[in-house]
């Protein structure tokens, strides 16, 4: 019936909606494409410190910088350099990958205009 109460839906046990077609196996090369150095990343769980934009940038935050490496001309920009006594604790793009929130260990968030550089 076309109004099933079955969250699967179609006949046998499982339903019809749970067989999906094989898939081709992705080739992943043995190589890396692009190795990125990164000497201050912080080995720490709760710390979010990259974050990839829908622009193809990469924000990473390394101690008290925040760098942005652009994939598609292999640059990169530093973004900003807080003060000795503080640290980057996250970074995140908004949706459309022109601001970068930047969360400080003293607990400052600050919104950065990725394209001009500027808070």
């Amino acid at each position: 019936s076309p109004y099933s109460l079955s969250p699967v839906g179609g006949e046998g046990p499982l339903g019809s909606s749970l067989a999906s077609p094989r898939r081709t196996p992705r080739k992943i090369a043995r190589s890396p494409f692009k190795v990125l150095d990164a000497p201050a990343l912080q080995d720490d769980f709760y710390l979010n410190l990259v974050d990839w934009s829908p622009n193809n940038v990469l924000a990473v935050g390394l101690g008290t910088c925040v760098y942005l490496w652009s994939a598609s001309t292999s640059k990169v920009t530093k973004l900003c350099d807080l003060q000795p006594e503080d640290s980057i604790c996250s970074v995140a793009w908004t949706q459309r990958g022109t601001y970068l929130a930047v969360g400080t260990h003293l607990g400052e968030v600050q919104i950065w205009d990725a394209v001009r550089c500027r808070k």
